[in-house]
């Protein structure tokens, strides 16, 4: 069902008609659409990594300096 569709559709456009569909539009949304989404996810994915890796790095410098202090 969905072929036959789309054969109707491309039966359409080629009559030298304008057909309505524009390639171009279609793959400037779509990337658009990625491009938004990406940085959505960037912005929150981001953050959330700087803040676990320095408190990693943190601990991590907390128990050596609490062992130099100790003597160990």
């Amino acid at each position: 069902m969905k072929l036959a569709g789309v054969l109707s559709l491309l039966e359409a456009g080629a009559g030298g008609g304008a057909s309505g569909f524009d390639v171009t539009a279609v793959m400037t949304d779509a990337v658009t659409t990625v491009q938004g989404q990406l940085f959505s996810v960037l912005g929150i994915v981001v953050p959330s990594i700087v803040l676990v890796t320095g408190a990693i790095v943190g601990i991590r410098f907390g128990i050596s300096w609490l062992r130099r202090l100790r003597g160990n």
